[in-house]
């Protein structure tokens, strides 16, 4: 019988980080600058990648967590094949059939997503465990440090209900949350403008269904994590995904 042991945060972060430079800018020769007039366009199919990926996440922690099952399938490819379909659900349009500028970026997201994917595949396919810690959060947190190491693409999901201090929203953050959370403001409809030299774009999130394991009730209960539960309901605000890279 093998034993494993739990590995500390430290030796994970140091894994994350040595696996990035060591896959060096491999896949990321179309980091291009964003022009002004595509700024908004691009921004909105960034956040629309990872909204995506987030729910495939979500969808998916059945079996993930499945703890009879040790090679789960749930591969960078398949998941890159789901983001894809899910995007053309999203959006009506298919990442091929983008602007060459924009397409570029939006692939590097996938190619980020991906990778965040692969370095968890010990960690998904791992039998014998139930809860796995490869959550929708997770998935998201990974692929923005990946991007932002690659292409000084920034993206991060914020909340007034934040679990981890990283997701905390700043004045700029705090101030879109607020516009959506306004009866008025249409659901789902994003809102970016330009700071300095950036371009800054918020895209609501809203509870779903397969989010409630988590994040619904009853409030202050513990979720498979360790967490207290928020109480959510579907279709509340849960907060927005945030995107910012500089624009020339």
């Amino acid at each position: 019988m093998i034993f494993i042991k739990k590995i500390p945060a430290s030796l994970t972060a140091m894994i994350f980080f040595c696996t990035l430079f060591a896959l060096g800018t491999s896949g990321y020769a179309d980091c291009r600058s964003v022009t002004k007039d595509k700024a908004e366009a691009t921004a909105r199919y960034i956040a629309d990648v990872i909204v995506a990926g987030r729910g495939i996440v979500a969808a998916n922690q059945g079996l993930i967590n499945d703890p009879e099952k040790g090679d789960k399938g749930f591969t960078p490819e398949k998941v890159a094949e789901q983001i894809r379909a899910k995007f053309k659900d999203m959006t009506g349009k298919d990442i091929s059939e983008l602007p060459p500028e924009i397409r570029g970026t939006v692939e590097q997201v996938i190619n980020a997503a991906k990778m965040s994917v692969q370095m968890n595949q010990a960690r998904i396919n791992q039998k014998g465990k139930g809860f796995k810690g490869y959550i929708p959060a997770v998935f998201g947190r990974e692929t923005g440090q990946i991007l932002k190491g690659k292409c000084n693409i920034f993206i991060k999901q914020t909340t007034f209900k934040y679990r981890n201090a990283y997701n905390q929203p700043d004045p700029f953050e705090k101030k879109v949350l607020e516009k959506f959370e306004q009866p008025g403001y249409p659901k789902g409809q994003g809102f970016g403008e330009f700071t300095g030299n950036d371009y800054r774009y918020l895209r609501p999130i809203y509870i779903k269904k397969a989010c409630l394991k988590c994040h619904g009730e009853p409030k202050g209960s513990i979720d498979p994590a360790g967490r207290k539960r928020e109480g959510y309901k579907v279709g509340d605000l849960r907060g927005a995904i945030s995107v910012q890279f500089p624009v020339k």
